[in-house]
């Protein structure tokens, strides 16, 4: 007999560990919590998933599954790898203005990696990296810059992309509502400029 949850609801479960991931941190997030936040006993989320790092490891995989997507979405026309580039960057802001939580676990996933090394993601989270890297260096601006130039490029634009959104808490604290709010309207349209500027040179 199969005890497995079903496949839309394994995805759900997945997704909302994937908040408490990004709320809290893969040390700040007990399995317990977890369960209980996900309306299962910690023996049922053990039965299912096996343990915190199988199931973080999941959530990580899952969310870098869903930006790798975004990344061949905006690769599906023959178009300049610039404008590829530019819809992959429109689509992962649109995602990120709707939901925070995924970028912010990944940021945290890469910002923990060293740490647990028990935890270990899925190929998508190096998929993704590896995908805009190659596209970065096809552009005409980075194709002679090599590698790790491409990969700052990578790295800079996927910060610039998320600090707004994913510290979005600190900011309104800091500089308040109205100033906060004011700078996320503007976000999309500035990082837009950001990428065009940074791919085109």
């Amino acid at each position: 007999m199969n005890t497995s949850p079903p496949q839309t609801t394994r995805f759900q479960l997945i997704r909302s560990a994937c908040r408490l991931f990004a709320a809290h941190g893969y040390a700040g997030a007990s399995i317990s919590a977890i369960a209980r936040e996900l309306g299962l006993s910690k023996q049922a989320l053990l039965h299912h998933f096996g343990s915190k790092d199988a199931l973080y490891a999941l959530a990580v995989e899952q969310t870098a599954a869903e930006m790798v997507q975004l990344l061949f979405d905006a690769m599906q026309d023959d178009r300049p790898p610039e404008d590829q580039l530019e819809a992959f960057f429109a689509a992962f802001m649109a995602q990120m203005q709707a939901d925070p939580a995924p970028t912010r676990l990944l940021i945290r996933a890469m910002l923990d990696h060293a740490a647990l090394p028990t935890a270990k993601a899925g190929p998508s989270l190096h998929t993704l990296f590896e995908g805009l890297v190659a596209t970065v260096q096809a552009t005409q601006r980075w194709q002679d810059a090599g590698m790790p130039r491409a990969l700052v490029v990578v790295t800079q634009l996927l910060g610039a992309a998320s600090l707004m959104e994913t510290t979005g808490t600190s900011l309104e604290v800091m500089f308040g509502r109205a100033a906060h709010d004011g700078a996320r309207d503007q976000n999309a349209v500035i990082l837009a400029e950001l990428v065009s500027g940074t791919l085109r040179g």
